[in-house]
């Protein structure tokens, strides 16, 4: 049954994942949930919602949350578990409206498939765009990065060190690599 995960952010995970819906490999629940709790620690997982793109752009909850955080695996393949805040940055992020006066936090700890580092809308690696791909790695999303001092704010950081992304932009957040 299609359910509705916190209202507008639930706008947000349609429109980033719903272009490339079709592309994914239709997985079973359990596949799915397992590949999407490879994101987070278990302290964090166990948890969670974790919730999959239906055709048509809803949500289906798989693992109903107790603790605020959300998982999934986007359109690239990538796992990734999420705080209420960052929920409401990536809804701001898709929908190109100011992000929330809060902070947000998210693990990918299977790394990421890569992006551009100074364009929060390129599509695919071009030589122009800085494309950059980090190993697994958590963020810190919201406007206090743009106070935190110290990290490469530059177009080609090194993804083994913290760094932020989208510097500059109303977008930027830090990424911090883990081992």
């Amino acid at each position: 049954m299609p359910v509705r995960v916190w209202g507008l952010s639930t706008v947000a995970i349609v429109a980033l994942v719903t272009t490339a819906y079709a592309q994914q490999p239709k997985v079973s629940d359990k596949d799915y949930i397992a590949k999407a709790i490879m994101a987070a620690p278990e302290a964090i997982t166990k948890g969670a919602a974790i919730v999959a793109m239906e055709n048509g752009g809803t949500m289906r909850t798989l693992q109903k949350g107790t603790n605020g955080f959300t998982c999934m695996v986007i359109p690239d393949g990538t796992p990734m578990c999420t705080d209420q805040g960052g929920m409401e940055w990536m809804h701001a992020l898709m929908g190109h409206t100011t992000p929330p006066a809060k902070a947000g936090f998210m693990y990918m700890l299977n790394g990421d498939t890569g992006a551009a580092n100074t364009d929060p809308y390129a599509q695919g690696p071009k030589p122009d765009n800085h494309w950059v791909k980090t190993g697994p790695h958590v963020m810190v999303l919201g406007p206090v990065v743009k106070t935190m001092v110290g990290y490469p704010r530059t177009a080609d950081p090194d993804p083994s060190q913290p760094y932020v992304m989208w510097p500059g932009t109303p977008y930027e957040h830090l990424m911090i690599p883990v081992k």
